[in-house]
């Protein structure tokens, strides 16, 4: 019946899986996408009071070499800027930065889907499709008279209409110029370019990886970023005008995105924030704000005007992660960043504050004699996915290609759909591939697999991007402009609108992660520096990896829903303890040990605790019953005998039967993982040693009394739910563990002439009831259950990593065990016994025991 449940649950994902790789149908998408016009992006203040693209009205101003809205003098200046601040990529996936032109090349036609909707119909009502193929329009450019005309036909021609429709300025559509609607008829255009791969995981691995799972050969000359410089203005916390601060925001398109949602399409990008090393530690000024966009510093590799990274904004789903170089300087020489260091002890707002500025003063040099400043960013893209969305897999998927761009190794929480953690365990030293030869570096650099590198560093990959207000009107009248740069100004999206993602489509007409992706001018970061309405800060603190935590960040990639083994096991008592602190050693020289980020927000405040005090445990009558085994309970019924024949005569007869049990009131110690901040684990040992024994009375004899102690251990793993989080919590729990135990120093009592003797038996010990061993196995597998309900209140609560942020709680708690007592008469001789009057049914049987057991502790918790 087991295998049958297993079976059925596997043919369940395997169907579940199989639905992910179909295309949603075209009618049915708009469910999914939310009903509301998209809105650009404006240009910064400080972008257009000092012309960040050019001075128009300068006499010398020539925007011809390449026509794009930017003074040719000041675009080779940007270029240059862009090609000196370049990232590397280093690869957690196989899927890079491309341009999304080079994804056609040998598809003969660049087709842009524009299907309308009338919204006013429950679900909407599919009007029909459009296609715009924009390879063709400058070979067919629409001609005066045919635009008059309204020819739609000629790509060129309704690509015009387009930019008309959604002007940003005058649109000429009445449902943008308008707040009023027809009740019947609300149109809608989802426009899209349908890119190649197919609309799932596994066509898309077919597509952008070759058998030896790298990027094919013919999509590598596609490598690409878009640069978009721009200016913000700063204010002091007065609020009062500081100075300008001059970004370079890169751009990465990603033709799918296979993670903790699944969409075609993604733009990711980072922000580098470029000063001159002199003027750091502030802002600049108007006029120096000229001099670095007319090129100064460009040229300087020392010196206060070389240029430098003052903090790069690393962009990740929702979250901002910045990595100040300025604060403290990290270009200092080495003793005087120290003792910057020093001072800036009440600065310190994280856990492991020191780790991220030493962090950042290794990326601020290309060597370790710290001789030559490194002015790339060193980016981590794609990142292993640890959500829930796992169980939900065929093993053999990889669910790395989200395509955060993350500064460190590590595991990031609560980053993902649903607050999943997700993990980027490459590896890579700047400092050493840098400092390697010039072969080594091309060998590293042309891998295009996981653990590559790929670097941006090259003019054939930068394209300049500047805001689309200095190109509209070029757009509208150049056709070369309008066929290369019309999806910067049109709510297009870059790729099918949805397809199937776990957990898609939960609320209609809302963005659930299966959404194709809207260009980087509809984006809430574009000209945007650090957090923005997208994007919250991501403040982390760091801790040593070694710690438990949630359940899934446990999880493997490829495993599917075989998560639900071994990883999924090891996160249960005792196996944890076994996997997180016995087996630390082992694993920290055997793997890598790659920090935890926790946001401050969510940041736990204990990992890990050791729990001491007093349980008083019920001791139940059925296990006197354990003295009917093979090796005593002849030798018992012997004595027996002797007793009344020496004591009594023919007339004596049993009057009663007595058993003693004494309640157990010892120590117990417990180790306890604390995973988020209402579950924990617990391994829990008891050890007692209590009286036990029986006695019988007659008519004519003394008393004969048979005693014993029970040593009694027990292990318990339980896990345990706080019903709330505040200082005291109470919870419920519920769990499993061993019991074993045996009589021993059994003896016989009651002489009337010597009360105080006692005479040991000859087999004073009854056998082990489930010792714990590996032969038989069984004995290894739980034979005790229980649940319970208690308190813990919080006497010290801090933060901070091991050692420090030491907690302090006192608990009071109910548990109720059952398990069977393991009476065995089978190997009793039943024949002796049948000489005494014994028949089978008077002997005891094994049956269950129900105990409670009533605890008062403390706990020392990190």
């Amino acid at each position: 019946m087991r295998s049958s449940l297993l079976w059925a649950f596997a043919l369940l994902l395997a169907s579940a899986s199989a639905a992910q790789a179909q295309r949603v149908p075209k009618k049915e998408y708009l469910r999914y996408v939310p009903l509301e016009e998209p809105r650009l992006i404006r240009q910064t203040a400080a972008s257009e009071a000092l012309a960040l693209y050019g001075d128009r009205s300068d006499p010398d101003y020539a925007d011809l070499d390449p026509l794009d809205g930017i003074d040719d003098r000041r675009g080779r200046v940007f270029q240059q800027l862009a090609l000196r601040f370049a990232p590397y990529m280093v690869l957690n996936t196989t899927s890079v930065p491309l341009a999304p032109e080079s994804l056609f090349r040998d598809q003969g036609s660049f087709p842009m889907y524009i299907d309308t909707w009338n919204t006013s119909v429950g679900g909407g009502e599919f009007i029909g499709e459009e296609t715009v193929d924009m390879l063709t329009v400058v070979s067919n450019p629409c001609t005066q008279f045919e635009r008059l005309a309204g020819n739609s036909r000629k790509a060129d021609c309704r690509l015009l209409e387009l930019l008309e429709e959604y002007n940003p300025y005058e649109p000429s559509s009445a449902l943008a110029r308008t707040a009023a609607k027809d009740p019947d008829f609300v149109p809608f255009k989802v426009m899209y370019f349908d890119l190649p791969g197919g609309y799932g995981p596994e066509e898309w691995n077919q597509t952008y990886q070759d058998q030896q799972r790298r990027l094919p050969q013919k999509f590598r000359e596609g490598v690409n970023t878009f640069v978009h410089p721009f200016l913000v203005e700063k204010h002091d916390r007065f609020g009062a005008p500081s100075g300008y601060e001059f970004l370079l925001q890169y751009w990465f398109f990603y033709p799918t995105n296979d993670g903790g949602n699944n969409h075609v399409g993604d733009w990711e990008h980072i922000n580098v924030v470029v000063s001159p090393l002199g003027k750091l530690s502030r802002d600049l000024s108007a006029a120096e704000v000229g001099e670095l966009l007319d090129g100064r510093g460009l040229n300087a590799t020392s010196g206060d005007e070389q240029l430098v990274i003052k903090r790069i904004d690393y962009y990740f789903h929702s979250k901002v992660f910045p990595l100040d170089f300025s604060a403290p300087n990290a270009y200092l020489p080495r003793e005087q960043w120290e003792a910057e260091l020093e001072q800036m002890e009440f600065t310190r707002d994280r856990i492991e504050q020191d780790w991220f500025w030493r962090k950042i003063r290794h990326r601020a040099f290309k060597d370790e004699a710290e001789t030559e400043i490194n002015t790339h960013p060193i980016a981590f893209i794609g990142a292993d996915n640890k959500g829930l969305d796992q169980l939900l897999s065929m093993p053999g998927g990889t669910n790395r290609d989200s395509h955060g761009t993350f500064p460190f190794t590590g595991l990031y929480k609560d980053i993902g759909p649903a607050g999943a953690a997700e993990n980027v365990g490459v590896a890579f030293d700047h400092r050493e591939f840098f400092e390697s030869s010039p072969e080594e570096q091309r060998k590293r650099l042309a891998e295009f697999n996981r653990g590559g590198v790929v670097s941006l560093a090259d003019e054939e990959r930068i394209q300049i991007l500047p805001d689309w207000e200095v190109l509209y009107d070029l757009i509208r009248t150049d056709i070369q402009v309008r066929q290369q740069w019309s999806w910067l100004v049109l709510p297009v999206r870059f790729g099918y609108p949805a397809v199937e993602s776990p957990f898609a489509g939960v609320v209609s007409h809302a963005e659930t992660g299966n959404l194709s992706i809207l260009g980087p001018a509809f984006n809430s970061g574009w000209n945007k520096a650090g957090a923005s309405g997208q994007y919250a800060l991501y403040k982390p603190n760091r801790f040593p990896r070694m710690f438990p935590l949630s359940w899934q960040d446990g999880f493997m990639n490829s495993w599917g829903f075989l998560n639900l083994t071994l990883p999924t096991l090891i996160m249960l008592p005792p196996i944890d303890f076994l996997w997180r602190i016995v087996a630390a050693p082992v694993r920290s020289v055997a793997g890598r040990n790659d920090p935890t980020f926790y946001p401050t927000e969510t940041v736990p405040f204990r990992f890990f605790g050791f729990s001491s005090g007093v349980a008083r445990a019920e001791i139940g009558d059925e296990y006197v019953d354990l003295l009917v085994n093979d090796q005593q309970f002849p030798e018992i019924l012997v004595d027996l005998a002797l007793w009344i024949l020496v004591f009594g005569d023919s007339t004596t007869q049993i009057t009663s039967f007595n058993e003693v049990t004494e309640d157990a009131a010892v120590p117990y110690f417990q180790g306890t993982f604390y995973i988020g901040k209402r579950f924990v684990t617990s391994s829990t040992l008891r050890h007692s040693r209590t009286d036990i024994g029986f006695g019988y009375t007659f008519t004519n004899a003394p008393p004969f009394n048979v005693a014993g102690e029970l040593n009694f251990w027990e292990y318990a793993g339980s896990l345990r739910y706080s019903l709330a989080t505040s200082a005291l919590q109470p919870y419920l729990l519920g769990g499993y563990g061993l019991s074993w135990y045996r009589i021993e120093n059994t003896v016989l009592t009651g002489n009337p002439d010597d009360p105080d003797q006692r005479l040991p038996m000859e087999n004073s010990e009854s056998p082990w009831v489930r010792k714990p061993s590996f032969f038989p196995f069984k004995n290894l597998l739980p034979n005790t259950w229980h649940v319970g309900a208690g308190f813990e209140f919080m006497v010290i609560k801090s933060f901070g990593a091991p050692p420090r942020g030491i907690d302090f709680t006192v608990s009071g708690e109910w548990r109720y065990y059952t398990n069977n007592t393991g009476v065995d008469v089978g190997a009793l001789p039943l024949d002796f016994l049948a000489g005494l009057g014994l028949t089978a049914d008077q002997l005891p049987r094994s049956e269950r025991s129900y105990r409670n057991v009533f605890r008062l502790g403390a706990t020392i918790g990190f």
